[in-house]
């Protein structure tokens, strides 16, 4: 089976992931639901392919095309849940990431459980922002009304909220990333231990 192009109408994505989430999420849904049946799968998918897109910002290491990562990061995430959900039929296609491509795969979906529990340990101005843009998926713009900030205070909280949580992650954990998926990590021995609620 030929690898599938990205598709030509996906919007530009900067590594400013929360200010584009809307865009993404309209144009994600259309991909995934001509592979999807299920609308409530649909979303949950979503949520996984822009959480592996926070972990990869969060640690650093954004990949430089972000549009076509998160399409192929779509593409593994419709594998694998069908190779869980019937791993004795799925037929699988030459074009498949491997073995070691699998296992990276798990690690970065582990670590990602992390994140949201680490992003409530920050200060409150920082969580909450961190928390509505990257995770709940509220534009900055929106958000920005909302609190009746100004859109550059919004961006700049979040930067900073990344910046921190990055500094979290790190404390907790020694993550070591390659293109832009986490291909192994565990956990630093810290006193006061880590409270990200990880294993």
């Amino acid at each position: 089976m030929a690898e599938e192009e990205t598709p030509r109408d996906a919007p530009s994505v900067s590594v400013d992931l929360g200010a584009s989430y809307a865009a993404l999420r309209t144009s994600l849904r259309n991909y995934l639901r001509r592979r999807v049946s299920d609308p409530n799968l649909i979303e949950d998918l979503i949520q996984d392919v822009f959480v592996k897109a926070s972990v990869a910002i969060s640690a650093n290491r954004a990949p430089k095309n972000l549009t076509g990562w998160l399409y192929a990061a779509a593409r593994t995430t419709v594998v694998d849940h069908y190779r869980s959900a019937q791993p004795h039929t799925v037929a699988l296609d030459e074009n498949l990431p491997d073995g070691h491509q699998d296992r990276d795969e798990l690690l970065h979906q582990e670590l990602a459980l992390c994140l949201r529990p680490l992003a409530r340990q920050l200060p409150a101005i920082y969580r909450d922002t961190l928390l509505a843009t990257d995770f709940d998926g509220k534009t900055m713009q929106t958000l920005a009304d909302e609190k009746g900030l100004s859109l550059s205070a919004i961006k700049s909280r979040a930067s900073r909220a990344r910046v921190m949580l990055k500094a979290t992650l790190l404390d907790c954990c020694e993550v070591k990333v390659a293109s832009g998926l986490v291909t192994d990590y565990h956990r630093r021995s810290s006193n006061p231990p880590c409270r990200a609620g990880c294993t």
